[in-house]
């Protein structure tokens, strides 16, 4: 399973953290941006880019999760919506959290979304805070949880800080 992530200048990391790090135990997590450069988060964190968005295709991801930030730092939005419309038309999962919450729902013209982590299909929209939410969330639409037991597991341990 290919998991791609797309950050930014100034992208919010830690919102991303989590579910990269459960996605990784089902196969590729690599890093998107709409320029090959050395990406600066807001957590003082620098990540090297994986692929642009020019070299991308639908068919290479299984999994694209939009990261929030300073969104005013893409210079590729248009870019951007055209791939999520086509991950989109092929069932691919689809993940927004915080600012990227905004550009998957203005690039599949989603207009009303509630203020807590939901899945619409095969899109998963959150705010920045419920980065645990969101994460458990994007493993539950991509099946990488054995079963109903090991998911309950991972949200004991992750979300209610239980020793398992």
């Amino acid at each position: 399973m290919n998991t791609y992530l797309f950050l930014y200048q100034e992208t919010s990391f830690f919102e991303v953290v989590l579910a990269a790090y459960f996605m990784k135990t089902k196969g590729e997590v690599r890093i998107l941006s709409d320029e090959k450069s050395e990406i600066h988060t807001n957590e003082g964190v620098k990540i090297i880019v994986d692929r642009t968005l020019e070299q991308v295709k639908a068919e290479d991801i299984d999994v694209l999760l939009i990261c929030g930030g300073n969104i005013g730092n893409i210079r590729s939005m248009e870019q951007l919506h055209r791939l999520i419309g086509q991950c989109h038309a092929k069932q691919k999962i689809i993940g927004g959290i915080c600012a990227g919450r905004e550009i998957v729902c203005n690039a599949l013209h989603i207009a009303n979304f509630e203020n807590s982590t939901q899945t619409i299909g095969n899109v998963i929209l959150s705010p920045g805070h419920e980065y645990v939410d969101f994460a458990l969330a994007v493993g539950k639409a991509a099946d990488i949880y054995a079963d109903e037991a090991d998911y309950q597991e991972t949200v004991d341990y992750f979300k209610y800080f239980r020793e398992v």
